[in-house]
């Protein structure tokens, strides 16, 4: 008896359990953004870049929402065309130097991550 509506229920064999849950699979969302977003924020902090940032701007965020912040932002900015990530055809051999972030315009890079944290002042941005 179904729990809900109180009409009977047939059990469920396992051919049409095995189709469900094929079927249910399709539903899910792909965690390829996810990683992707994971990937850009790896390369763009590598080598302690993301906490020099940190320390340059003296954001009144912790370093998790700034690191948070600023991915999203340069993926935004990956999308606009002005930040590009350069990725090794394979990861097999390839060195750390192969994952890299190239800006057009390290100033607008810098005066638009401080206006991020409201910082949009050159006075605020710690020297």
């Amino acid at each position: 008896m179904c729990p809900l509506c109180g009409a009977p229920v047939r059990e469920l064999g396992w051919v049409s359990a095995f189709v469900r849950g094929f079927l249910a699979q399709e539903f899910v969302a792909s965690g390829l953004p996810s990683r992707h977003k994971a990937m850009i924020k790896m390369i763009w902090t590598a080598n302690g870049m993301g906490e020099r940032y940190f320390r340059a701007l003296g954001p009144p965020v912790t370093y998790n929402r700034f690191e948070a912040a600023v991915t999203d932002y340069l993926c935004l900015a990956a999308a606009a065309g002005w930040v590009r990530f350069v990725l090794p055809a394979s990861p097999i051999g390839a060195d750390e130097q192969s994952y890299r972030m190239e800006i057009d315009d390290e100033e607008r890079f810098i005066r638009e991550m401080a206006a991020l944290f409201g910082m949009e002042n050159e006075a605020d941005v710690a020297s």
